[in-house]
């Protein structure tokens, strides 16, 4: 029972490492502009596409077919970025709410109209199993945890030291003072939605040979699942983002197991419902942003 439960916490991990590199770009998303992307799931979406695509039509490698979807998804984040984010800066959060789900719904039905509703077998990644500390994991998802901790790793050597990282810290805490000193606050906007878009596209890219099958709605679950991450963490919260994920990962890998499979998608939205009611800021300090 012991070796079950332990496992069970490490298959929560890898879970929650894919919805970490997820939900952190939606939180810095939602840090500079206040207000949530609900087509954050599309550029999951979007990734796994290309590299299906590029596996699939081109016979690239699983290696090339990560830089394929990554580089296709920073492209229509781009042009997205420039035509709707950058005009989202000091609206109402309401403008927010509607752009991105018309977003959602315009990603979606594209991808679905061109290459077909059905599901896609995805043929790349390392699916071989290794042995670590006595437990069996396939590579690939060794390879989730790899990436995750640099991802994270990264984003704080970023924030801490960088131009942009300071930039994208001054303007989640206000924008007018910003603007008021020469920051290009639409800038900043455009380059942590690109970020972001990237970064779940990343994610889409290295879970799909576990997920074996994509599919244009693909996305959707994906968005709900990294809300209530967002909001536990603390709106705005990297690190928050990061524990809150891992905290869902696990439960729903231990509900999967000791309740029931039916019951693993409902995890997120009874935590999202319970932290609204008993700490509505979040598990994490809103203050701690970035």
């Amino acid at each position: 029972m012991f070796s079950t439960f332990a496992e069970q916490i490490i298959n929560g991990i890898v879970t929650g490492s894919v919805y970490a590199i997820v939900a952190v770009g939606m939180t810095m998303i939602f840090g500079v502009l206040r207000a949530i992307n609900f087509a954050h799931g599309e550029y999951y979406m979007l990734g796994t596409f290309g590299a299906w695509f590029a596996i699939d039509y081109f016979e690239l490698s699983y290696e090339a077919s990560i830089i394929v979807g990554v580089l296709a998804t920073i492209v229509i984040a781009y042009v997205i970025g420039r035509l709707v984010m950058q005009r989202m800066v000091g609206a109402p959060a309401e403008a927010g709410v509607l752009a991105t789900l018309g977003i959602a719904l315009i990603l979606q039905n594209t991808v679905i109209l061109i290459f077909g509703g059905g599901y896609k077998f995805f043929s790349g990644g390392y699916i071989e199993p290794v042995s670590v500390l006595g437990f069996t994991l396939a590579q690939q998802r060794i390879l989730i945890l790899v990436v995750c901790a640099l991802v994270f790793i990264g984003l704080e050597l970023m924030v801490t030291y960088s131009r942009m990282g300071k930039s994208m810290r001054a303007v989640s805490q206000n924008i007018e003072c910003c603007e008021v000193v020469g920051i290009d606050v639409s800038q900043v906007v455009l380059r942590t939605f690109v970020l972001g878009a990237a970064l779940a596209a990343l994610s889409g890219v290295l879970t799909a040979p576990v997920n074996v099958n994509v599919y244009g709605g693909m996305g959707e679950l994906i968005t709900f699942k990294t809300l209530p991450i967002i909001i536990m963490g603390g709106l705005g919260n990297v690190r928050g983002t990061f524990f809150a994920a891992m905290l869902l990962g696990i439960a729903e890998s231990l509900v999967a197991t000791y309740i029931g499979l039916q019951f693993r998608d409902t995890v997120g939205f009874a935590t999202l419902i319970l932290t609204l009611m008993w700490r509505p800021y979040g598990l994490f300090s809103t203050e701690a942003r970035f």
